[in-house]
């Protein structure tokens, strides 16, 4: 089966960036399929990598089997939000130009990262006569009207209509969450339209015994309760609960305990500057890590930290760093409610935090740093998990699965 396969955000384990696609589409070369990808070329920010013809417009590349088409259009977090429109915009023209122009597909799949890379699958998909699947990792534009990030009725009212287009056009869709697919249900798209395929626990990579003993030594972290914060670091994370719940450990003299904040985005200047100004030695922010580094550095931790802004929109994510977390066999602390809460609690992985409530994030760190018998247990039951419901194996074969019968639906079709 040929695979065309759009996402704007295509990373290696190479990169500090979400690696789904990447993960899935070597799996389905792994499994004797051919995969071209078509991406923005960010290879400038893996690690140990230098591109030297950056003035080409487009790139080609064989990585692990997977085809990828590299468009070379200029992104980044610190853009301003007209500027990273445009951007989106570029990127979703020049894709949708290349995507007639390449091999026949059997199948095409969009991973929506954002909305719009949509546009270009169902482009090629229609004019190439082959079923189109819709991966939907977030949703938009409902999380962001939910939490007032987008207001302009004009906006809205286009997003609404292409976000309908799509889903309606769409042979299969695929969410990430519970709460993702029952939002959609309740929106009237039908449930066998709908497969959940969360994001995923690598199981290879991360793992108990996988540490980074240097970490700790580097940090001045030697005989700490380590919580650990990976990811984005932007209004959404609301990280502000952190820098809070180290002042509430700070002034509670609970001296052995110590939030790492590792990542980056928007915020993380101000952050930096409001922890500096309560004199916060016990939370420390550093730069993002590769992947395959990450491993190592979760590893070290004692608990780590899936957090967010309290809004329920929210609940409708799948947050990589929460099943890095149990594929590291680590407790995870979480503010998200609904299926998250659930996990934590019923598989017995982690605890639960209301979002928006630092002293009680500070509460369930102190409490867990008393109680290590009982973290031990958390972190089997979390590598448990992994290995039971999340390994990444289990579920690009369930996506494969997902193409396979979107492949035979069409088929069947007069």
């Amino acid at each position: 089966m040929r695979i065309l396969y759009f996402h704007q955000f295509f990373a290696t384990r190479r990169r500090a960036h979400p690696t789904r696609s990447y993960e899935f589409a070597r799996r389905f070369v792994r499994a004797g399929h051919q995969v071209i990808l078509v991406t923005r070329d960010v290879r400038h920010l893996e690690a140990g990598r230098q591109d030297e013809r950056r003035w080409l417009p487009l790139a080609r590349e064989t990585v692990d089997g997977i085809e990828v088409i590299y468009v070379r259009m200029p992104y980044s977090n610190y853009m301003g939000r007209a500027a990273r429109v445009a951007s989106f915009i570029g990127f979703t023209v020049a894709a949708s130009l290349i995507g007639p122009f390449l091999p026949r597909p059997d199948v095409v799949l969009a991973e929506a990262q954002p909305l719009t890379i949509g546009i270009p699958g169902l482009l090629a998909a229609r004019l190439r006569g082959a079923p189109f699947v819709f991966e939907i990792c977030d949703l938009w534009p409902y999380v962001p009207v939910e939490i007032g990030a987008l207001t302009n009725p004009v906006l809205i009212a286009a997003a609404t209509w292409l976000e309908e287009l799509l889903y309606r056009e769409a042979d299969a869709i695929v969410v990430a969450s519970e709460a993702a697919r029952d939002h959609l249900v309740a929106r009237g798209i039908p449930a066998t339209k709908i497969t959940l395929i969360p994001n995923a626990s690598d199981c290879d990579l991360f793992g108990p015994s996988v540490v980074d003993s240097s970490f700790r030594t580097a940090h001045g972290l030697e005989g700490k309760f380590l919580a650990l914060y990976t990811g984005a670091m932007g209004p959404a994370n609301g990280l502000d609960q952190l820098v809070a719940a180290a002042a509430e450990l700070k002034a509670a003299g609970e001296t052995d305990i110590a939030i790492v904040a590792l990542g980056d985005g928007r915020e993380r200047p101000r952050l930096e500057r409001a922890a500096a100004a309560r004199g916060l030695d016990n939370l420390l922010f550093l730069p993002p890590r590769p992947k395959q580094e990450l491993a190592g550095v979760v590893g070290t931790a004692d608990v780590t930290l899936t957090i967010f802004a309290p809004h329920p929109a929210f609940e409708t994510n799948s947050p990589d760093k929460f099943f890095d977390s149990l594929a590291a066999g680590k407790p995870v602390v979480c503010n998200l409610g609904g299926w998250w809460r659930r996990l934590c609690e019923e598989e017995r992985v982690g605890l639960y935090v209301p979002a928006g409530d630092p002293a009680a994030l500070a509460a369930a760190l102190a409490a867990l740093a008393r109680e290590p018998a009982a973290v031990a247990a958390m972190g089997r039951n979390a590598r448990a998990l992994a290995e039971r419901e999340f390994d990444r194996d289990r579920l690009a074969t369930r996506l494969l699965d997902t193409l396979t019968a979107a492949v035979a639906h069409r088929g069947e079709r007069p």
